[in-house]
């Protein structure tokens, strides 16, 4: 019993605390739609963090002291971290919603109308103005074509050529 309770102290000591900063997006093609389609997974606490320097809110996000409005929040600061280019033009992530638990939070866009392309060029901040070791993970599929990247401070745009 007292092994027990030791561990779980020690994984809620690791998951409150989470030694890595990373944030992971999916950007999907959806041909049937003509639309991208975005998934970005980020820990909570983070997020809240992220949140709460840029409009010095408590958000409590998934708890019965949420702010109201949110979502309002997390559509503002998405898209002043995460842009997409598509053929050298800057498209627009609609913002479809969000699901948490206790350790994440995903953040749901939709790019319409996005028809054929060439390149897609991906912009992603996402934390890296608050941790020094923060790291985003993208993972881009367009087609049959599959390519992931990896952003830091230093390299915050990538790009996918698109074979025809």
């Amino acid at each position: 019993m007292n092994l027990t309770f030791s561990f779980l102290i020690w994984i809620s000591t690791f998951v409150s605390l989470h030694p890595i900063h990373l944030a992971i997006s999916h950007v999907d093609f959806n041909s049937k739609t003509g639309s991208l389609e975005i998934t970005h997974k980020i820990f909570i606490d983070d997020f809240e963090y992220a949140l709460q320097l840029y409009d010095n809110e408590s958000f409590q996000l998934g708890t019965e002291r949420e702010l109201p409005d949110a979502d309002r929040y997390i559509k503002k600061y998405i898209e002043s971290q995460f842009n997409i280019k598509v053929n050298g033009k800057k498209v627009y992530g609609e913002y479809v919603g969000r699901e948490s638990d206790l350790e994440a939070i995903w953040i749901y866009q939709e790019v319409k109308n996005v028809g054929a392309a060439q390149a897609i060029e991906l912009d992603n901040q996402i934390l890296l103005d608050l941790y020094d070791d923060q790291k985003n993970i993208l993972h881009l599929k367009y087609g049959q074509q599959k390519q992931s990247f990896l952003f830091r401070k230093d390299q915050t745009v990538e790009k996918m050529e698109i074979e025809q």
